[in-house]
């Protein structure tokens, strides 16, 4: 046998452990909000670059929609300065210079809340455990008459506690 076959190749999801990963940016991100040494740009970078780490299978419809949501634009009156002067409008309607301009924006508090909600359309915030509740019968039924019967005594035992 050759050293080769001892090898072992590892899939990427063996060597990343993504659960931590997100626990870790929102860790970063939560504490980026809260430390006022760390500028708004910063945490809008965060935010923005986790994002850009959501793999696109996980991507959904409501995502989609949620993130169209997050920018809004509006008109600004477009003002421009020549040596320290206002262009007047008339001198900006001659020469076809556009009065107001268009900014967007982007709402990253609403990016951060769309990237929770698909994680959790995900179930990957909340683990959900599975309760199995019994009633201590050893149930065994050979017959669907006999299913009937265990069933019948239940719904009796039930209406009389």
């Amino acid at each position: 046998m050759s050293s080769e076959d001892f090898d072992v190749q590892l899939e990427l999801k063996e060597r990343i452990d993504f659960p931590d990963y997100i626990e870790g940016v929102f860790k970063s991100i939560n504490s980026a909000f809260n430390n006022e040494k760390i500028s708004r740009v910063k945490v809008q970078e965060m935010i923005l670059n986790f994002f850009y780490d959501i793999p696109r299978s996980w991507k959904d419809k409501q995502f989609e929609d949620d993130i169209k949501g997050i920018i809004t634009e509006r008109k600004v009156p477009n003002v421009i300065k020549f040596c320290g002067y206002h262009m007047s409008k008339e001198f900006m309607k001659k020469h076809k210079i556009p009065l107001t301009k268009k900014i967007r924006n982007i709402n990253y508090f609403k990016m951060k809340n769309a990237i929770i909600n698909l994680l959790d359309r995900l179930n990957m915030l909340v683990r959900k455990d599975k309760i199995e509740m019994s009633t201590g019968r050893n149930l065994r039924f050979e017959t669907l008459d006999d299913l009937i019967a265990s069933l019948e005594v239940l719904e009796n035992e039930e209406t009389e506690i």
